[in-house]
C-alpha cells in the first residue's frame, strides 16, 4: 500500500511541477498564454456552476488527506512514544530492562529489544528477538511466554497487556564474506 501511495504522490508531484513549469513559461510556452484550453475556460464561463464545485471538490479532498495524514501521524507518535503516564514509562523501562536480560540468558538468543507502544486504551508490547538459524522458536517462545513477559506484566500493572513477538533469525548474507578472525601474536 505505501509503494502506491509513493508512487501516486510522485505521479501527483510531477503533474504539478510540470503545470507550475508552464504557467512560468518552460517548454517554449508564452508565459502570458492561460494554462487552461479555451475550451475549458470558455465552458467554465457559460457554467456559473462548474468553479466552486470544483473548488468544493478540491477542498473536500484537500481536506481528506489532511485528516489522513495526521491519522498517520499519531500512530507514528503512539508507536515510538506510548500514551501512558510518566510513572507507567519508568516502570515500563526498568521491566523492559529485566524481561530483555532474562530473554538473552535462553538458549540461543542473541538480541533483545523490547518496546511499550499503542494508546493508553490500547498499549501493547513490541518484543523483537534475534535468534541463531538452529533455535528452536517454539520453546523460546513458551519460555518467554511463561517467565519474563508475565513478570513484565506484572510490574508494568498491566495484567493484560497483549504482547506482540517478532522473531529474527540471524544467519548470514549470502554474497558477504565474513572476515576471518586473527589473534594477536
Amino acid at each position: 500500500m505505501r509503494i502506491a501511495i509513493a508512487a501516486t504522490g510522485a505521479v501527483l508531484f510531477a503533474c504539478g511541477a510540470a503545470a507550475l513549469a508552464v504557467g512560468l513559461g518552460a517548454f517554449g510556452a508564452p508565459a502570458d498564454r492561460p494554462l487552461l484550453d479555451p475550451a475549458l475556460a470558455r465552458f467554465a464561463g457559460e457554467r456559473g456552476w462548474f468553479l466552486p464545485v470544483a473548488t468544493g471538490v478540491a477542498e473536500i479532498v484537500a481536506l481528506v488527506g489532511q485528516l489522513w495524514l495526521v491519522v498517520q501521524a499519531r500512530g507514528v507518535v503512539h508507536r515510538w512514544w506510548p500514551d501512558v503516564d510518566p510513572e507507567t514509562r519508568g516502570r515500563a523501562a526498568a521491566a523492559a530492562e529485566d524481561l530483555g536480560r532474562d530473554a538473552r540468558a535462553m538458549p540461543g538468543v542473541g538480541d533483545v529489544r523490547v518496546r511499550l507502544t499503542g494508546t493508553a486504551d490500547r498499549p501493547r508490547l513490541l518484543v523483537r528477538i534475534t535468534c541463531a538459524g538452529d533455535t528452536l522458536i517454539s520453546e523460546v517462545y513458551g519460555e518467554l511466554g511463561a517467565g519474563p513477559v508475565e513478570r513484565y506484566r506484572r510490574a508494568v500493572g498491566m495484567p493484560d497487556l497483549p504482547v506482540v513477538v517478532r522473531f529474527h533469525m540471524a544467519v548470514p548474507r549470502p554474497g558477504r564474506r565474513r572476515r576471518p578472525h586473527l589473534e594477536p601474536a
